[in-house]
């Protein structure tokens, strides 16, 4: 399995997490881990990426491929999956908390995943439109 990309994504708290990106479909062994869903396009700086889910699983080979919110993932054209193993419960919530705070991911919307693109709690992204 080939790594598109390394990032650092930041939370609310400041704190700074590495992450491996991943094309959507990439099949992973079962682990643990914190993943965030993105859009990958093309910018005059190089490949750029916007992120429009944040989410935990205990099993990185059935979540986020079988992910309730694939629907909105697939709308906005989301291509991308990157990926920070951690397989304490209780640190990936934390994580993704952090995470959520920062990045208002626009899947999430209202925390619960209930969105029907567009609307106003699944609105518009990048390609598609800010």
């Amino acid at each position: 399995m080939a790594t598109l990309a390394t990032a650092t994504l930041t939370g609310r708290s400041g704190c700074e997490y590495p992450f491996l990106a991943y094309a959507r479909d990439t099949e992973f062994k079962a682990m643990g881990a914190v993943y965030v869903v993105a859009i990958r396009y093309e910018a005059p700086v190089g490949p750029t990426y916007r992120y429009v889910y944040v989410g935990e699983t205990r099993d990185l080979s059935d979540n986020p491929l079988t992910h309730c919110r694939t629907g909105c993932f697939e709308r906005i054209g989301a291509n991308s999956l990157f990926v920070r193993m951690e397989g304490n419960a209780q640190r990936r919530a934390e994580i993704v908390q952090d995470l959520r705070e920062h990045y208002d991911p626009c899947c999430n919307s209202n925390g619960r995943g209930i969105c029907d693109y567009p609307t106003i709690e699944c609105p518009l992204v990048w390609p598609l439109g800010l």
